[in-house]
């Protein structure tokens, strides 16, 4: 799933069209709400593609703001303390085996995950966390990148406005 993200009045390409991932979409979408509470406020709906969005005026003014923080390096020291962030969220019990290391649910006893983990085999042991009963945060899959705040910052200064769908 995507979100798409159309121009409104695009004034040149850039501001026609801005895809992301959701994975790369909802770090943007945070970014922006703590960052421009109030240059974002009018969007209610940043986190769905129901068609919300922001006018031409506040879309510039967005994109102003964000150009001239990528200038100075805030967008930067944002991207180091996520990432900070993301590192430090410990890993959390699997919920296919509920931190045992091996499912008993039907699918695992059909295909013997619901046995230790044999190393020497690659065999038995959750299929979810090879058998250590963790996996990673799920919040590790949503980078915040800079080049797609820079793309997002261009689209607004050229979008006339935009909807999210």
């Amino acid at each position: 799933m995507g979100m798409d993200v159309y121009g409104n009045a695009p004034r040149s390409e850039a501001g026609a069209y801005f895809r992301n991932s959701v994975w790369g979409w909802h770090p943007l979408a945070d970014f922006l709400l703590d960052t421009y509470p109030d240059l974002t406020a009018t969007c209610e709906y940043w986190h769905s593609n129901d068609g919300d969005g922001l006018d031409d005026v506040r879309a510039r003014a967005l994109g102003e703001a964000i150009a001239a923080d990528l200038a100075s390096g805030k967008v930067a020291e944002y991207q180091k303390r996520y990432e900070v962030e993301q590192a430090a969220l410990p890993d959390k019990e699997c919920h296919l085996c509920q931190g045992t290391g091996v499912r008993t649910d039907e699918v695992g006893v059909k295909y013997g995950y619901n046995k230790p983990r044999d190393e020497a085999t690659g065999t038995g042991g959750c299929n979810g966390c090879q058998g250590i009963g963790r996996v990673e945060a799920w919040e590790k899959n949503y980078p915040f990148d800079l080049e797609n705040v820079t793309a997002f910052a261009q689209f607004l200064r050229e979008c006339g406005g935009f909807a999210i769908c």
